[in-house]
């Protein structure tokens, strides 16, 4: 069984051929000095936030985010981290790609696939405890 460290992920080009998941790896967003992209899939994305709060978008919507949370992103949808408001870290997975899909971030415009900043804000006072 492959172990894929830190800094690497699972992708067509070094999964298994055993193995019909599109990808699987880690992402990070700390506060100082964060980026992420606006971008989507040809396939189905799941993460699981494993530390930190942000905001996000997804469905159409920015959402709050922390760790313990899942986010389910249909094909097609774009998503963005927002803002953040502790350092965050997940997993995330690919699907599987449908005939002809393509593997990794898709963008709508150059400026989405050039990426920004993500700000570090204070946590929100309607930001949910738990």
């Amino acid at each position: 069984m492959p172990v894929y460290e830190p800094g690497t992920w699972l992708n067509p080009d070094n999964r298994p051929e055993w193995c019909e998941i599109g990808t699987v790896g880690r992402f990070a967003v700390p506060v100082e000095g964060g980026r992420f992209d606006r971008h989507h899939h040809d396939d189905h994305e799941i993460w699981f936030i494993s530390a930190g709060k942000a905001k996000i978008l997804t469905d159409g919507a920015e959402r709050y985010v922390q760790a313990g949370d899942i986010v389910v992103t249909q094909a097609g949808d774009t998503h963005d981290v927002v803002e953040v408001y502790e350092s965050i870290t997940g997993f995330f997975t690919e699907t599987g790609h449908p005939a002809g899909g393509r593997t990794g971030h898709l963008h709508a415009s150059e400026q989405d696939a050039a990426g920004h900043a993500v700000p570090a804000r204070p946590l929100p006072a309607d930001f949910p405890a738990r």
